[in-house]
């Protein structure tokens, strides 16, 4: 892969002036105007995102008319079944409704498929297994805005059904204009569909169910008491989801964060995986969430099934609390020891190439199909190019994908959907399943309508500003954190410093980690800056610039006053060590020359 190239962001507003106005340092109005924020009214939502922000959940198209439905479907006892999906967003948003809709007494189950039999979204057998079951009211949550022949068999079967999905809709097009192909729902909750006007379309599923809940408890007249508790569900999955942390969702996310704070206990499930996971005695941040918490609810419906997941977080039994939290732990475990081993045997095959795609299509039937999507994740990241890895199921060949910011999969693939049996997701991310002999077709045709360049493959890193480790103080650390949680759209603070020149650096390799030791300032001030997964790249550079003994001495650390000097990018946090909290940086990247 090659080196990254280094940008530094110019934005073109006032920096003192809205610095002033904000009642924030210069820094920090340079950081909310390169996020795109320099109006007041929007940095002043971004920093104090309170709920009362969200926008009014009659925006949402049908959004009502599904509150009505299921208003009268608890009111005249109708069996209300929920059909979820097996990742985070799907378990959360079913832990939503099935929460919401039990407390105001409604006669409701739900119905999570099996990954490897079933696949994602509403499939045939269960729609007709839920006919069977005489089920008045199907409410599909994070899937359903493509499944438009089993929606239509259900509705045709006087099942009333309401669809909460933040996935793209299926879509024809005539003369270069766009048309939605939406299910015959009874209400189809979506803004993405083109005739949704809500001023925010980037939220999960999740967090379109807590809109739902809060619309419900509205309709009866009474107080959203479980709030708190759902604020808490969609906000992990925000997270996890990896949808923009702006608007809505960063309002979502900050709540959320801080509701689950400030008290752990408010869930029983989440509280025994938080322990599990030795997360009690700590603040649970975005990190904890995207790399702890969410992977053993993912590892759930990945290698067993995701119903695990929901019984953790809708049971009241402690024993049972305590084996499921004890299982998902467990599974996560499994599941990394496969994609570390998986992914590696891919990326060293895939490096030998001389001449990559530029769509990567990877088929290989050893791959456990649960693991894909996060191997396709691994290689995007490693090769900076969309990535789709298949494998095979018990009849056909599934898949997932992830792609780059300048290649929308979701449209590839619609216009190539002739190849599939199914296929969903959106521009960044992909399932699929189609039939062998029609995988070397899918990767010629992808490879062949595809218009991406040498430049869209080479990682672009970009530096909100220039700025000497002098100025990294436990008050900018403080101060970064007006802008967090931090994800998608909202990146943690990047900055960059130029000729720097270590005082120590310790490379320790099984671990792939560097600790450098830098001057920070005149004052004989030390900062102490970690670096993960870049070993290769700072050998290869030590390599690039000294003899091999001298080069030997400085990878081991034993020669410390080294002539080379560095130019890196980085991010400032705190280091809590055995209670004591100092300022440390976490490096990005790097360039080493003398």
């Amino acid at each position: 892969m090659a080196n990254a190239k280094w940008r530094l962001k110019n934005p073109k507003n006032d920096i003192r002036l809205m610095s002033v106005t904000l009642g924030v340092s210069e820094l920090t109005a340079r950081l909310l105007a390169n996020r795109g924020l320099g109006s007041k009214n929007a940095a002043t939502k971004f920093l104090y995102p309170k709920l009362e922000f969200l926008h009014g959940w009659r925006g949402l198209k049908d959004m009502e008319k599904a509150v009505n439905i299921t208003r009268k479907a608890i009111k005249t006892d109708e069996r209300i079944v929920i059909y979820g999906d097996y990742d985070v967003d799907g378990v959360t948003s079913t832990v939503i409704l099935l929460k919401t809709l039990q407390s105001l007494g409604a006669n409701v189950s739900y119905y999570i498929p099996r990954r490897e039999e079933e696949g994602y979204g509403l499939n045939r057998g269960a729609v007709m297994s839920l006919i069977e079951a005489e089920t008045g009211l199907l409410i599909a949550c994070d899937n359903g805005i493509g499944a438009l022949e089993e929606i239509a068999l259900a509705v045709s079967s006087d099942v009333k059904v309401i669809v909460i999905d933040h996935h793209e809709p299926g879509f024809v097009e005539e003369n270069g204009v766009k048309a939605d192909v939406v299910p015959m729902a009874d209400a189809v909750i979506d803004p993405k569909q083109a005739a949704c006007a809500y001023p925010f379309k980037q939220m999960c599923a999740a967090a379109l169910a807590y809109r739902f809940a809060e619309a419900l408890f509205g309709s009866f007249g009474r107080e959203f008491e479980l709030r708190d508790e759902c604020l808490i569900f969609a906000a992990i999955a925000t997270v996890c989801d990896i949808v923009p942390l702006l608007d809505e969702n960063r309002i979502i996310a900050k709540n959320g964060l801080a509701a689950l704070n400030a008290d752990k206990t408010r869930n029983p499930g989440l509280l025994a995986l938080i322990e599990k996971r030795n997360l009690r005695e700590k603040a649970v941040s975005v990190f904890d969430i995207g790399f702890i918490i969410g992977p053993c609810i993912n590892a759930s419906g990945r290698l067993s099934h995701a119903a695990d997941a929901v019984r953790l977080f809708t049971s009241e039994d402690g024993r049972e609390i305590d084996e499921l939290a004890e299982k998902l732990v467990a599974l996560n475990e499994e599941r990394k020891q496969l994609t570390a081993k998986a992914a590696e045997k891919i990326i060293q095959e895939l490096n030998k190439q001389e001449n990559l795609d530029k769509v990567i299509v990877i088929y290989d039937k050893e791959i456990h199909e649960s693991i894909v999507g996060i191997i396709a994740g691994k290689v995007k990241e490693t090769l900076c190019r969309p990535v789709i890895v298949l494998t095979d199921g018990a009849e056909y060949v599934k898949g997932s994908g992830r792609s780059i910011e300048a290649y929308n999969m979701y449209e590839a693939l619609y216009r190539n959907r002739s190849l599939f049996l199914r296929f969903g997701g959106h521009a960044m991310a992909a399932g699929l399943t189609l039939a062998r002999e029609n995988v070397d077709a899918l990767r010629q045709r992808l490879n062949a309508e595809c218009g991406l360049t040498e430049e869209d493959f080479v990682p672009l890193i970009c530096l909100d500003a220039a700025l000497p480790l002098a100025g990294v103080t436990y008050k900018l650390v403080s101060e970064l954190e007006l802008l967090a949680p931090f994800g998608k759209d909202n990146p943690e603070p990047l900055f960059g410093a130029k000729g720097l020149r270590p005082v120590d650096v310790r490379a320790i390799d099984n671990k792939n980690t560097i600790i450098f030791t830098f001057m920070a300032g005149d004052n004989d001030r030390r900062i102490r800056g970690v670096c993960f997964g870049l070993n290769d790249k700072w050998r290869d550079a030590v390599n690039g610039l000294y003899d091999k003994w001298e080069a030997e001495k400085i990878l081991a650390g034993v020669l410390r006053s080294a002539d080379f000097f560095m130019d890196i990018v980085y991010s400032p946090e705190l280091n809590e060590y055995n209670g004591v909290v100092s300022v440390q940086i976490r490096v990005r990247d790097f360039r080493v020359y003398r």
